[in-house]
């Protein structure tokens, strides 16, 4: 599950949204350079996320639980690894128009000075 808050750079002072994580059916991942967020819907990953889901040793989440049983029990390629998974899906994300790449483990990122010394806010809202 993903959250979003309104945070505070501290070396420029902006206020901005910042999201962390993805949720039931996508990954949001940032890009390293700038800090843009990139939503990866599962369902455009098709084998990839099949084969994540098969090395699972439960379902991804409570909500995917009948699907995720279905995909493993039905996948017949390989099995991947959560970082095989991860490397897989940011490489295959074109480069960011800053130059930067979309990483799951980017910092957050100022929109505005890109400063990564950011102070999140107490307004936290959960979302999927």
């Amino acid at each position: 599950m993903g959250s979003s808050c309104e945070a505070t750079c501290r070396q420029c002072g902006h206020r901005f949204e910042e999201r962390i994580g993805g949720g039931f059916f996508f990954h949001l991942l940032h890009c390293d350079r700038c800090g843009e967020p990139k939503s990866v819907d599962f369902h455009t990953l098709g084998a990839l996320h099949s084969a994540y889901l098969k090395g699972l040793p439960g379902p991804y989440s409570v909500v995917s639980a009948r699907h995720d049983r279905a995909v493993k029990e039905g996948f017949e390629g390989p099995a991947v690894s959560e970082a095989e998974y991860h490397a897989a899906i940011e490489a295959s994300l074109p480069k960011h128009d800053c130059g930067g790449r979309f990483r799951f483990e980017a910092p957050t990122r100022c929109p505005k000075c890109r400063s990564t010394d950011v102070e999140p806010g107490p307004n936290l809202v959960l979302y999927d």
